[in-house]
C-alpha cells in the first residue's frame, strides 16, 4: 500500500511539477568584465604602455545586447642621437607616441531557439600607426553554436560588413567604402575549473574588389586565480593583403592582462 501511495505521489508531482528541461533561449544573464594590463619604466629607460579591455553583455530571453570597448596606448621617450643612452635633452624632451588605438563595438542578437541566432553590429576605431582616422563599420549576419556544453563552444558566423574607412594625411586616396563577405569560426575549451583556452578567426572578402582579403585572429590562455580574478595572454593577428598605403599588412599584439569579472 505505502508503495502503491508513493507511486500516486510521484505521478501527481509529476503532473503538476513537469520535467521540463530549462530552454536557453528563454533565459535571462548578465556578464560584465574588465581587463588590464601595462608597462612603465623609468630611469635609464623612459615609456608607458597601457592595454585596457571592456566587456558587457545583457540577455532577455530571446533578445540578447553586447558591448566591448578597448585601448592600446604607448608612448616613450627615443633616443634620437643613437649613443645608446638618454641624455639631458633627450629627457627633456616630449614623450612620442608609440601606440594609440581606441576600439568599441555594440551588437543586437535575435536568438531563434538554443543554437541560432541573427544580429545586427556596428563598431569604430581609430589607429594611427595603423593608418586609420577612423574607421566605422556595420554588419549584418546569422550565427550557429555547433557545440555548446560546459567545458566546450564551437560557433560559426556568416554575414555582410560595411565600413568607411578615413585615412591620415597624407594618404591618397584619403577614404574609402569596403563591402565584403565575413565568416567568423570561434571555440573554447577549459581543461577544468580553472584554465581554458580559446581561439577565434574572422574572414573578411571585399565584393568591391577581389583582391582585398583580410583575416583577424585573437587566441588566449586564462588561467582563474579565484571566481573573480584571472590571468590572461593573449595574441591578436591581423592581417590586411591590401593594407593602407606606406603601412605593412601584418600586425601581431601580444598581451598579458589581469581580468576582474563583475557578473
Amino acid at each position: 500500500m505505502l508503495l502503491l501511495l508513493s507511486s500516486f505521489a510521484l505521478a501527481e508531482e509529476s503532473k503538476f511539477e513537469g520535467a521540463k528541461v530549462p530552454d536557453k533561449s528563454e533565459t535571462t544573464e548578465a556578464h560584465a568584465s574588465a581587463e588590464l594590463g601595462g608597462i612603465f619604466t623609468f630611469g635609464n629607460t623612459e615609456s608607458m604602455a597601457l592595454t585596457g579591455l571592456g566587456t558587457g553583455s545583457y540577455r532577455y530571453h530571446r533578445n540578447g545586447v553586447s558591448l566591448t570597448f578597448g585601448v592600446n596606448w604607448g608612448q616613450s621617450k627615443p633616443d634620437t642621437d643613437g649613443d645608446g643612452k638618454l641624455n639631458d635633452a633627450e629627457r627633456a624632451a616630449d614623450y612620442v607616441k608609440t601606440a594609440e588605438r581606441e576600439a568599441g563595438t555594440v551588437r543586437y542578437d535575435r536568438f531563434l531557439g538554443k543554437r541560432d541566432s541573427l544580429y545586427v553590429l556596428g563598431g569604430a576605431f581609430t589607429d594611427s600607426f595603423a593608418g586609420y582616422d577612423y574607421r566605422v563599420n556595420g554588419q549584418l549576419g546569422w550565427s550557429h553554436n555547433f557545440v555548446d556544453r560546459k567545458n566546450a563552444t564551437f560557433r560559426g558566423e556568416l554575414g555582410a560588413d560595411v565600413a568607411r574607412e578615413d585615412f591620415v594625411e597624407g594618404v591618397a586616396p584619403n577614404a574609402q567604402t569596403v563591402v565584403a563577405a565575413r565568416l567568423l569560426l570561434g571555440g573554447r575549451y577549459a581543461f577544468n575549473d580553472h584554465v581554458a583556452v580559446e581561439d577565434t578567426v574572422e574572414v573578411y572578402e571585399s565584393v568591391l574588389d577581389y583582391t582585398d582579403l583580410r583575416v583577424n585572429n585573437v587566441a588566449t590562455i586564462t588561467a582563474a586565480l579565484n571566481s573573480r580574478l584571472s590571468l590572461k595572454l593573449s595574441h591578436q593577428l591581423a592581417f590586411d593583403n591590401v593594407p593602407v598605403e606606406g603601412y605593412q599588412p601584418l600586425d601581431h599584439t601580444t598581451l598579458a592582462t589581469v581580468v576582474v569579472t563583475f557578473l
